[in-house]
């Protein structure tokens, strides 16, 4: 949360949200990216922006509050959902955070999707278990606020859902019984 104040125009004073692409909304200038910049280097740009609307545009950017950083885990984790990004949270502690990997878990290609400062949501695949088994655990990877892993399913888990889904929950199989001999 921002506090915009404006000293020769204070009708366009306003409180904004930093929305989670990184941009506020303004009054008359519309869309401005704020994510990434300091408070002065945001108020030098609104500054820029607002000299084609004021004949002084002197104003100051003040943090109100700071949003929660958290990460989202989901897919094949014991608990799915939003987890608080700490310092130095990594993913494959967040996977743990989450309860860990379920059996149907694969390990082999979790996927990391980071938003660029540009907005641009970026996808990377990470093998982790060279970080899970010790055997390289530097490849483990720093996560950034918003940052979303999921662990997909593995591919014999999916051919056992197949099974489930398509042939024992549609065939009308019952278990094996004694038959009678002829």
């Amino acid at each position: 949360m921002l506090s915009i104040k404006f000293y020769h125009a204070p009708e366009l004073n306003e409180d904004v949200v930093v929305r989670p692409d990184g941009m506020i909304s303004m009054q008359l200038v519309g869309d401005v990216q704020a994510g990434g910049l300091t408070a002065p280097e945001l108020s030098d740009e609104l500054s820029q922006r607002y000299a084609h609307e004021l004949t002084k545009p002197r104003l100051a950017v003040i943090v109100r509050t700071l949003g929660a950083h958290r990460v989202v885990v989901g897919g094949e984790v014991g608990k799915q959902g939003p987890v608080p990004l700490s310092d130095r949270l990594t993913l494959f502690a967040a996977i743990q955070e989450a309860g860990g990997f379920l059996p149907t878990a694969h390990r082999k290609s979790v996927i990391l999707i980071r938003r660029e400062p540009d907005g641009h949501a970026q996808g990377y695949e990470i093998d982790t278990r060279p970080i899970s088994d010790g055997v390289e655990p530097n490849r483990d990877v720093p996560l950034q606020p918003l940052d979303i892993v999921y662990v997909p399913r593995s591919k014999i888990a999916n051919v056992d859902l197949f099974v489930q889904q398509y042939i024992r929950d549609v065939l009308p199989i019952q278990p094996a019984v004694a038959l009678p001999v002829f």
